[in-house]
């Protein structure tokens, strides 16, 4: 599974890449990647029109789109619109940052990490 990573690079401006999960192992209800740490689990409600201006992710997070769009602006001005299903990892700690607005109401799941 292939999950979008938005981090600082070494220019100090934030960039994205696509990363995979890692090998899987079959199970009955699925094909399981290896486990990774987490040490939160926090719930977003949404609403549409929000934006928050130039920012850092505040520590390592996945963020799980449920429901809506959020649209992530990063600092050479490329824009990628998250929509249900999609998973983005902020890592963009310093540097520039980076803009999110909502584009519709949802919903996410945000994960913690180290």
């Amino acid at each position: 599974m292939k999950i979008t990573k938005l981090y600082t690079g070494e220019d100090q401006q934030s960039h994205f890449c696509e990363i995979d999960t890692g090998p899987t192992t079959p199970h009955p209800l699925g094909n399981y990647s290896t486990p990774f740490p987490a040490t939160s689990i926090k719930f977003r409600d949404f609403e549409s029109g929000g934006s928050y201006d130039w920012h850092n992710a505040p520590q390592p997070q996945y963020i799980v789109y449920l429901e809506g769009e959020v649209e992530v602006e990063i600092s050479d001005t490329e824009k990628r619109i998250f929509k249900p299903g999609d998973i983005l990892f902020a890592t963009d700690l310093t540097g520039k940052g980076h803009i999110s607005r909502t584009l519709t109401k949802g919903r996410s799941l945000i994960i913690t990490t180290q």
